[in-house]
Parts: structure tokens; C-alpha cells; sequence
């Protein structure tokens, strides 16, 4: 299902199928803003991002809560947007370990934080970026020190994407810049067309 909305609004996807255990969304900017996730994620656009079709979009999956048959996302009330959602089944996976003995797979609660991360390349390939690369930068101190250098918007930053074995290069990985250093990365599909 792929629909066009104003301001924030609830997408209605009717019943889930048998055995459905999350809904993926890839959420396209129409216009600058930020957009809130069901679960709390978020993801902003600029200009910049909606001009430039690899950089407008976000990919995430959320938990299928019981009963649950639509998602709400929030967002300013003159925001522009697009949503394809549909439901999906997903099994976790242990990580997988290259030769060089790094992990690689998805971050999640059961299996930690690998050595490297999967995200989709601007190309529209699946690989991985290293969590040091995702995650590197400064941090803040203080709620001061927050305030008074991390609260501007910081540029995008491009990150190597390597196949499994984390030597072969396929791509790169815009992270989306933030006032705290930390990129947003949700994402499980190509950018839409």
C-alpha cells in the first residue's frame, strides 16, 4: 500500500496475514520536516533530501503489536509525505562472523551490537558499514555541553558499505546528520523508485 499524506495521520493496513510479525514502512519526505515513527524513531529531511530522491526516503520495520492494523505517523501539520507499508514475517538470525573474526547482521537486544552493521547502500545494495563508522564522532558531556555544541544540525556524512567480509567496498551509506551524533539508520529495502 503506497498513499500520500498531509500532517500526521494513521494508515489503516487492514488484517494482518497469519504469522505476521512487523510492518515495514518507507517513508518518502515531500516536503522539509521530521517524521515520527509508531514506536518512537525518527527521521528528518531537508531540502536538500527532498530534491535528491536517494536521500528523501527512510526504511523501517516495527514489532506487530497484537491486534494492531494500522501505523501513525507524526508530523508537522503542513508536512508532505508518502508511505508504502506493508506486513512482514521476520525470523532473527544469529550474527554471522567474517574470517577476519568481526560480527556482522542486525543490531538488535538479543544478539548486541556487531562490528558491522547491515544498511542499504545509496546504490540500492545491501552490505554493511562498520559501528565504529555509524556511531563515531563526538558525544556529548553535559545536558550544557549538548546545548552549546550539538544542538545545530550537522551535515550528512557518507560511510564505506562492504560486503560480509568487511574489505570489499559496494557502496556508501549517507547517515543522516543530527544535533547529538548519532545517525539514523533504520532501513531494510531499496529506496522506493
Amino acid at each position: 500500500m503506497t498513499t500520500t499524506y498531509t500532517g500526521t495521520a494513521t494508515v489503516e493496513l487492514g488484517t494482518p496475514p497469519e504469522g505476521t510479525t512487523g510492518i515495514q514502512m518507507e517513508l518518502r519526505c515531500l516536503t522539509p520536516s521530521w517524521f515520527e515513527f509508531p514506536d518512537g524513531a525518527a527521521a528528518s529531511c531537508s531540502e536538500e533530501d527532498v530534491a535528491n530522491p536517494r536521500l528523501g526516503w527512510s526504511g523501517y520495520t516495527i514489532g506487530l503489536a497484537p491486534g494492531q492494523d494500522s501505523v501513525t505517523i507524526k508530523t508537522d501539520p503542513e508536512a508532505r509525505w508518502q508511505l508504502t507499508a506493508e506486513y512482514v514475517k521476520q525470523e532473527r538470525t544469529p550474527l554471522g562472523v567474517n574470517a577476519k573474526g568481526e560480527t556482522y547482521g542486525v543490531e538488535s537486544q538479543e544478539n548486541g551490537t556487531p562490528d558491522l552493521i547491515a544498511v542499504i547502500a545509496t546504490n540500492g545494495q545491501s552490505g554493511y558499514a562498520y559501528a565504529r563508522d555509524l556511531y563515531g564522532g563526538p558525544m556529548p558531556t553535559s545536558p550544557e555541553d549538548a546545548a552549546q555544541n550539538f544542538s545545530s544540525p550537522r551535515p550528512p556524512r557518507e560511510i564505506p558499505v562492504f560486503q560480509s567480509d568487511g574489505e570489499t567496498q559496494i557502496g556508501v551509506f549517507t547517515a543522516a546528520g543530527s544535533g547529538g551524533g548519532i545517525p539514523s539508520y533504520p532501513t531494510r529495502g531499496a529506496p522506493p523508485g
